[in-house]
């Protein structure tokens, strides 16, 4: 197989900004957008702070050896929506998301010390390509409506998106990013290849701003895709909305009957599954990195 850089390669400089920024973009949607969908006050600039943090820690214990980015899982989307619905108070859903996360990282403690004492030979037997490759698909397709509806701007009334001008030329620009990043993937020569996400997002957002630009001028709102005030009451720091959830307490628990053993539970059973299918996702992730970076692997 013919690879660009192997294990113990190091892009030029430039190269590695250039490779940091599609990752950074890559990244940075699925992480703000877990803390969007969820809802329930959840931050997203704490999502990104938290994911920030995670990284670093997880980057000094491999020695910074493993060129990984821990962001937000869209598969555990399920899992949290069950510890808000368990838990009537805001402060009982936030703990469930603790003891969720708690929970999974147990299991990924388990499967690390099975790792060390039997190595990985198991792993592809329990979870080869014909397991991992739909389950990472299924959780895409489960999210496709999500997808749909950023990019027409979420615009619905009963079951159907409302299709009008602003509609069909945000979904104009959605259909040039997807496009290009496809044809990038595909087709695309040498660097072109290697970075196809920031050519996709630069044509769909430079697509967006020419609307946008001629619809300021004209003074056509069809025309405003996008919204530049945010970026000047855009939040620069967190809103550790779920700290304060924790400690101000009133914690109650739904249905007749419950309790914080029974809520536990309830949260163990909606997020150990999902860890599982989790892993599986992580093992595709290493080994397309594997694919992009290494040599013989």
């Amino acid at each position: 197989m013919n690879l660009v850089y192997g294990i113990h390669d190091k892009p030029k400089f430039p190269q590695v900004l250039l490779f940091a920024l599609q990752q950074l973009l890559a990244i940075l949607a699925a992480t703000i957008a877990v803390p969007m969908i969820v809802g329930h006050g959840m931050s997203t600039s704490a999502a990104l702070f938290g994911a920030g943090v995670g990284t670093l820690v997880y980057q000094l214990f491999t020695r910074f050896r493993s060129p990984v980015f821990l962001g937000s899982s869209f598969a555990f989307l399920g899992s949290m929506a069950a510890a808000f619905a368990g838990g009537v108070s805001l402060s009982a859903g936030y703990l469930g998301l603790i003891i969720g996360a708690a929970f999974a990282g147990l299991v990924y403690v388990v499967i690390a010390l099975i790792v060390k004492k039997c190595g990985t030979a198991w792993i592809n037997k329990v979870m080869p390509p014909v397991v991992i490759g739909p389950t990472v698909a299924i959780i895409g397709l489960s999210l496709a409506g999500n997808a749909v509806g950023d990019a027409v701007g979420g615009v619905v009334m009963g079951n159907a998106y409302v299709m009008n001008a602003t509609t069909a030329l945000k979904l104009l620009c959605a259909l040039v990013t997807l496009g290009t990043v496809i044809v990038c993937s595909v087709y695309g020569k040498k660097m072109v290849k290697l970075v196809p996400f920031v050519i996709g997002i630069l044509a769909g957002y430079l697509l967006a701003s020419v609307f946008t630009v001629i619809g300021i001028t004209t003074g056509n709102d069809a025309l405003k895709i996008i919204d530049f005030t945010k970026f000047s009451t855009m939040q620069w720091y967190p809103d550790f909305t779920f700290v304060t959830a924790f400690f101000k307490g009133g914690y109650v628990f739904g249905g007749e009957g419950a309790n914080l053993l029974s809520y536990i539970g309830t949260v163990a059973v909606a997020y150990i599954p999902v860890a599982f299918v989790v892993f599986a996702e992580h093992i595709a992730d290493h080994k397309n990195l594997s694919t992009v970076i290494g040599k013989d692997l």
